[in-house]
């Protein structure tokens, strides 16, 4: 993915804001600590602009897929597919680089696209329909 080295240096990053946290609890050098949060912070931010910034573009592209597959049901295979389709389309592995989760429902959540899941006790995999678009809100 294009985007994987950013991906995984912000997330570098959020550990050792997170790390700098928890430092300031037991060391006494506190100003010192919150300048180099300060510093991080500013890198993250210049970094999380890059990632996102081809996401409106990138989130077009998926609709023009997933218009295709509206109100139709989406087994595993249809769903691994639109999964892979969307983390190529948007160049990495998480909607949002500072949550762990990368999987389907995150995507559609993060993308704002109004669905639903069938159980399919057959299979033990849920189906999936999705069944239209909400207001995309490109950080």
């Amino acid at each position: 993915m294009r985007n994987e080295r950013l991906e995984r240096t912000i997330i570098k990053i959020d550990n050792e804001i997170a790390a700098m946290n928890i430092a300031k609890k037991y060391l006494s050098n506190v100003e010192e600590i919150n300048e180099v949060k300060e510093t991080l912070n500013n890198k993250r931010q210049l970094l999380a602009n890059e990632i996102y910034a081809e996401d409106h573009s990138s989130y077009s592209e998926c609709r023009e897929v997933i218009e295709g597959m509206l109100d139709k049901e989406l087994e595993k295979e249809d769903q691994v597919e639109l999964l892979e389709t969307i983390k190529d389309k948007f160049g990495r592995k998480s909607p949002n680089v500072s949550k762990v989760s990368n999987g389907l429902n995150a995507w559609l959540k993060e993308l704002n696209i109004e669905y639903s899941w069938i159980n399919n006790e057959e299979t033990g995999w849920d189906k999936l329909i999705i069944t239209g678009f909400g207001l995309y809100k490109q950080k």
